[in-house]
């Protein structure tokens, strides 16, 4: 099988994973959103800035080494799981003992007892994690694909139950370890049998893989520092309520990101890393992803921007309404951050963590100010705009040290590769505002959001065919040549 229809093949298992989990994990906010409280999402939120910083030690950065390394041996990946292990259960004790430092610092004592229960999200994921890893090289996603959706599907369930139960914050607890634990179960069934690991560890094994995990274990630490910035100082200033409107607005809005850049990094980093030496192509292939992830990520959040007024209140109730304008803001800060995390892949694939470590650095100086200055001056809002803001300098830095450090000059045809799916999706956007504005004294909330969707699809797909019919005929014919030889 070649690398192209392999590639297709692990895109679509991919894509039906993500779709079956964005509406899993939709229906899971639009159901729970109604039975928490705003105060509950802050707990979770306060609670998650330090477990993400100790997840991302999990591994040492050797995951993305082992997709990188295309000659791998079993005494290698037997040293590599033992240690991963072993980082596992340090940080899960790291965060176990860190628990009443976190209540001090935000003032909070509640969070201890739920800090000490999500301590165990730092050792489960190590279980398996290698061997997804492992899939993902060989682009074996239908296993994977189906492990997620079990694996979401039991996480909804258990925060569904205790919700209803009264657990508060502890739903959300032991949501993202069933969530975890089924997971790194099925992965280290199968995987267990096609990769079984040793009882051997050298240290000898480990040459090269750390001196590439370091780089990229810094690059994990210090973007998760960077993407919890506004959580820590939100909730050191304003407490658990005020964080929890915030981190509801953030999770809205970063949903989509969360389960779109995994497919396309899953997919597009052991394809890179397989044409790593070979320029032309390497650059052809990226701008292709970036031009895909533009095409989709982008009606995504301009849509979300004008439909969140009526959006919000109808799906999530009224008492969300405070995050309307964290929601505006936040979708065009990810939509760009999206653009920007799609180069990690590049990077990975060319063996550069470092250059992804030094970006990570300059992102921490120039947003730490930004959004301490924003708390002071505007809340959540003033956080928010910050963060946008700040995005807007970082994308022009992330060019520079990025894909002009890997690909070269080649600003002009980069931005082209995003121009189309931003252009078409801002005349989406402008269609479904005035839609909105026109029918918003006529009717219920419910027919507007309607009328809004299914307005802003049958345009997009308008202007994709408009401008891009030779495209859309192109995919259509390979479809229909597709459909008859099944019929057949």
């Amino acid at each position: 099988m070649s690398l192209r229809v392999k590639g297709i093949t692990a895109m679509k298992w991919s894509s039906l994973s993500t779709v079956v989990s964005i509406v899993i994990q939709i229906a899971q906010i639009v159901i729970i959103s109604r039975l928490l409280k705003p105060g509950d999402y802050g707990l979770m939120g306060m609670i998650m800035v330090f477990v993400v910083m100790a997840v991302a030690m999990n591994d040492l950065g050797i995951s993305n080494a082992i997709i990188h390394r295309q000659n791998v041996t079993r005494k290698e990946l037997s040293s590599l799981y033992i240690l991963n292990l072993a980082a596992g259960a340090t940080a899960c004790l790291t965060v176990w003992l860190l628990a009443p430092v976190a209540a001090y610092f935000y003032h909070e004592p509640k969070l201890i007892g739920p800090m000490h229960v999500m301590a165990f999200l730092c050792f489960v994921p190590s279980i398996g994690q290698q061997f997804q890893v492992l899939f993902q090289k060989e682009l074996k996603f239908d296993y994977l694909a189906k492990v997620d959706i079990a694996a979401y599907l039991f996480g909804f369930t258990v925060v569904l139950i205790g919700a209803i139960n009264g657990y508060g914050v502890y739903a959300l607890v032991w949501s993202h370890l069933a969530n975890a634990l089924l997971k790194s179960i099925a992965l280290a069934i199968v995987g267990w049998r096609r990769w079984k690991p040793s009882w051997h560890f050298s240290t000898k094994d480990l040459k090269g893989y750390l001196s590439f995990g370091l780089y990229q274990m810094g690059t994990n630490i210090t973007q998760t520092f960077i993407s919890n910035l506004d959580y820590m100082i939100l909730g050191r200033m304003f407490g658990a309520e005020k964080l929890g409107y915030y981190t509801f607005a953030f999770q809205i809005c970063s949903m989509p990101v969360q389960k779109l850049n995994p497919l396309f990094s899953q997919i597009s980093l052991p394809i890179l890393a397989r044409i790593q030496d070979q320029i032309e192509q390497l650059r052809r292939g990226f701008l292709k992803i970036t031009s895909i992830v533009s095409y989709v990520n982008a009606p995504i959040y301009l849509g979300l921007i004008v439909t969140a007024p009526f959006l919000v209140p109808l799906a999530f109730g009224e008492q969300w309404t405070p995050s309307i304008p964290l929601i505006q803001v936040l979708a065009g800060m990810i939509l760009i951050r999206s653009i920007i995390m799609n180069t990690s892949s590049l990077l990975l694939a060319k063996g550069r963590a470092d250059i992804a470590f030094k970006y990570t650095l300059i992102s921490l100086v120039v947003i730490l100010p930004a959004l301490t200055l924003g708390a002071y001056v505007g809340g959540g809002t003033g956080v928010a705009v910050a963060y946008l803001l700040a995005q807007v300098v970082l994308f022009g830095i992330h060019y520079r040290i990025s894909v002009n450090g890997i690909l070269g000059a080649c600003l002009p045809v980069y931005l082209r590769s995003l121009s189309p799916g931003i252009s078409y999706s801002l005349l989406m956007a402008l269609g479904v505002l005035g839609i909105g504005q026109i029918v918003q004294s006529s009717y219920t909330h419910i027919v507007i959001v309607c009328l809004q969707i299914a307005f802003g699809a049958l345009l997009y797909a308008v202007l994709l065919y408009l401008f891009n019919r030779g495209k859309v005929k192109e995919l259509a014919a390979q479809f229909m040549l597709k459909y008859t030889k099944k019929q057949a």
